[in-house]
């Protein structure tokens, strides 16, 4: 699954599934960096791939891969 990401001032972490800017997950910079270890501490925003089962745990929702 696609998704994007961005910092927020306080220096935590929205990322949204990619075509929805609706519903989002606020993660705190420990738990980002958990989930995407490739993404530079430098970045401010983004996107990337998440696994299927990587997806469904923080959007809780069935995600078919591609």
């Amino acid at each position: 699954m696609n998704v994007y990401y961005k910092k927020t001032v306080v220096g935590w972490w929205n990322i949204y599934p990619a075509g929805s800017d609706a519903q989002f997950v606020n993660l705190s910079p420990e738990e980002f960096f958990t989930i995407l270890p490739q993404v530079s501490r430098k970045a401010f925003a983004g996107c990337t791939e998440i696994k299927p089962k990587v997806a469904q745990e923080l959007f809780g929702e069935e995600v078919r891969s591609a």
